[in-house]
């Protein structure tokens, strides 16, 4: 069946009525407005509803003809102008809220959606510069001395000149080979112009699929409003331009066309997560938990069900999807609700399984590998692409894509040391910092970072402490919230236990394969499937925003100083700090969040506790059973940094005593006599040699750098 192309009214008819629906509607009073504003304001919003309320048949003819449609709606804004001066031809209608119909995914854009008006979803990742681009070019005759104007295609990235001198205009008529013609530049016309570059967003894509992305020209007030990151809906007329190549016979042009939109208009989400549709059903089934009062261990069962096992990590994740809520203070300081957790294990433990995992249900998850990440790729950069015709573009990272969702990031410490500090900025202020080639800008990287990272030397061993073995700077590491370590140690029973699991999923599998039920002791359906999960998840970051009640802060201001006490005894490490009650409120407003309730309760303050209790005992713990927050803000226990200085002091004594230099047999004798075990003097040896601290100007001969 071929579609029969409708025949566009006259533009006369087109304007009236283009007047009769912004009369209906009420915009006369907005464009008197708009008038002695310009042109600090100039665009008039009409809503596609408004249009298709007054006149349906205008409303289609909008979404099928737009160049036309737009053009004589303008006119209708000037005709409603009681005096129309110069600055009424800058005013511009700019149609928003477009139908579903008239809504894309980049991907299924097709040769039908050549010159329609589109809306199109999706994230910033390139934004250029906002230069003037020429629309009226003014050019004179060489021959005859008469200038002409000589319209640009506003899509077109070629620049075209006239081919002769129009007689239209007065001119002589002579061809370009029979004359030449001069740009006046100054008498040409100007608009302002910025390319961005949208991409699909991360949640939509299939598994391996590459986000595809399409050019969007913005021009005069649309420009300057996006930065990379955004999460837009961008509304304009899809064109398209005609490759070229070069070649030793010249510019090859191919069959080939690329794509661009228009723009017309953009909007912004207005609230996170409203790409994730949730239909009244589905509404009703998540309210139903509301009254659950195990909805949050049935989402911790939820989490990768075919990881046996890790319930603490998979707790302290369930309310890292949740999150915390956002403050801002009288002052302007902005108080993150955003939980970061790091997973440090031995090989095997299914720590990339279970990110991966979490990636799937988070309702804007976007994961990576550290071995495949550089800084640029995980923040932001500028870069010269010919996308903005070689000048400097911002080109957004993983983490500023990832704005208002989730990352996880796999591998943490095979990435280079240059590059994970980066993410210093990111995990405190949330924010990613550009300063190169003259751009200087601040974008928002608003994302719950969830990390995996393997020990130092591959395996957890027994004779140092867990904190000295995270291959991780203490800078990053203080900036966690949560920090979990995973051991792989032999235990008969519950390897048995695990051994019997893992094959039983592997009998249930091949049993549904055969199209047989599972065997007995089979795996269970998880009481969220992953789907329902996500919009739980999206639904309740949507519309929850719960408030710390009185009990639960007692809870939690008991249990700060009760740990803090402990700091309080002679040489006593300080075991918590104000960092850890700030990750207390968000775990605790996390808790509540998960069990849809607006108020933090005790049993959410005990939760959080819970959580941040295992984290301490795992990892701040000394060799002598106390905690030590200094192992993981630092990198220098209490007890260490007191070795450290009875080693200097000793040091120090034996350079004195010997002509400026000592040997290793002169320090161990001493450093035995101080009562410090020999291994453990020897390392802090090693450690102060690494850190430039100790030379050897001869052999078996040590000296300090400074006194």
């Amino acid at each position: 069946m071929v579609a029969v192309k409708r025949t566009l009214p006259a533009p006369p008819e087109l304007q009236s009525r283009w007047a009769a629906v912004l009369e209906e509607s009420g915009f006369r009073p907005t464009v008197l407005q708009l008038h002695d504003r310009f042109p600090e304001e100039r665009s008039l919003e009409v809503p596609f509803t408004s249009v298709d309320g007054a006149d349906t048949g205008l409303a289609d003819l909008l979404l099928e003809r737009p160049e036309e449609v737009l053009e004589a709606g303008e006119r209708a804004m000037r005709e409603l102008l009681p005096v129309a001066g110069p600055e009424a031809e800058g005013l511009r209608l700019r149609v928003v809220g477009l139908p579903s119909t008239a809504h894309r995914q980049v991907r299924a854009i097709r040769e039908s959606d050549l010159n329609r008006f589109l809306a199109l979803e999706g994230i910033v990742r390139r934004v250029s510069e906002v230069r003037p681009q020429i629309r009226d070019a003014v050019f004179e005759c060489v021959a005859c001395r008469t200038k002409f104007h000589e319209p640009q295609d506003e899509a077109s990235l070629v620049f075209r000149e006239p081919l002769e001198c129009p007689e239209s205009q007065g001119g002589c008529g002579k061809t370009q080979g029979r004359t030449r013609f001069r740009l006046v530049a100054e008498e040409s016309s100007y608009v302002d112009a910025q390319r961005i570059e949208i991409q699909e967003h991360p949640e939509t894509l299939r598994h391996g699929a590459h986000p595809q992305g399409l050019t969007v020209l913005l021009t005069e007030d649309l420009t300057g409003e996006v930065l990379p990151g955004n999460r837009v809906t961008l509304n304009g007329v899809l064109k398209s331009f005609q490759r070229a190549s070069a070649s030793r016979q010249g510019v090859v042009r191919n069959t080939t066309f690329d794509l661009m939109l228009i723009g017309n208009s953009f909007e912004t989400k207005a609230r996170e997560y409203d790409e994730i549709e949730i239909s009244p059903e589905e509404a009703a089934v998540i309210e139903g938990f509301r009254r659950d009062p195990t909805v949050v261990d049935k989402i911790v069962m939820s989490l990768a069900p075919t990881i046996k096992g890790m319930e603490e990590e998979k707790e302290a994740i369930a309310l890292q999807l949740f999150g915390g809520v956002v403050k801002r203070h009288s002052d302007g300081v902005r108080v993150r609700g955003d939980v970061h957790c790091l997973i440090v294990g031995d090989p095997g433990t299914a720590k990339s399984q279970l990110l991966r995992y979490v990636a799937d249900v988070a309702p804007r998850g976007i994961y990576t590998s550290g071995k495949g990440a550089t800084a640029a790729g995980l923040t932001a950069a500028a870069v010269k692409d010919d996308f903005a015709g070689g000048r400097w573009v911002l080109e957004a990272g993983m983490l500023v894509l990832a704005d208002g969702g989730m990352a996880i990031i796999d591998e943490l410490d095979k990435m280079n040391a240059e590059d994970r500090s980066a993410m210093h900025e990111v995990l405190e202020q949330q924010t990613v910092s550009i300063s190169k080639a003259g751009i200087t800008s601040t974008l928002n990287a608003r994302c719950p970072v969830l990390a995996a990272a393997n020990p130092k030397w591959g395996r957890f061993t027994g004779d140092r402490t867990i904190s000295e073995q995270i291959d991780l700077p203490p800078t990053l590491l203080s900036r966690f919230d949560v920090i979990y370590s995973i051991k792989d140690l032999p235990d008969q029973e519950r390897d048995r236990r695990l051994a019997s699991r893992i094959l039983a999923s592997h009998r249930d599998i091949e049993a549904e394969m055969r199209g047989e039920s599972p065997g007995p002791g089979g795996s269970l359906a998880p009481p969220f499937p992953p789907d329902l999960l996500k919009k739980y998840i999206a639904y309740a970051r949507r519309n929850i925003r719960p408030s710390l009640s009185q009990d639960a802060l007692d809870a939690l201001e008991d249990f700060y100083v009760k740990v803090r006490r402990q700091g309080e005894e002679p040489n006593a490490p300080v075991p918590i700090t104000a960092r850890q009650l700030e990750a207390l409120v968000r775990l605790s407003e996390a808790a509540a969040r998960a069990r849809l309730s607006e108020v933090v309760e005790v049993v959410d303050a005990r939760r959080a506790i819970h959580i941040m209790e295992t984290f301490l005992r795992r990892v701040s713990m000394t060799e002598e059973g106390k905690l030590d927050i200094d192992l993981t803000q630092s990198g220098v226990s209490h007890s260490q940094r007191e070795r450290l200085d009875i080693v200097m002091r000793i040091m120090r004594e034996l350079q004195d005593e010997h002509e400026g230099h000592f040997t290793m047999e002169q320090f161990r004798e001493a450093a035995e006599k101080a009562g410090i075990p020999i291994p453990k003097a020897e390392a802090l040896v090693q450690s102060l040699r690494n850190q430039g601290e100790i030379i050897e100007p001869r052999p078996n001969q040590l000296q300090l750098v400074r006194f």
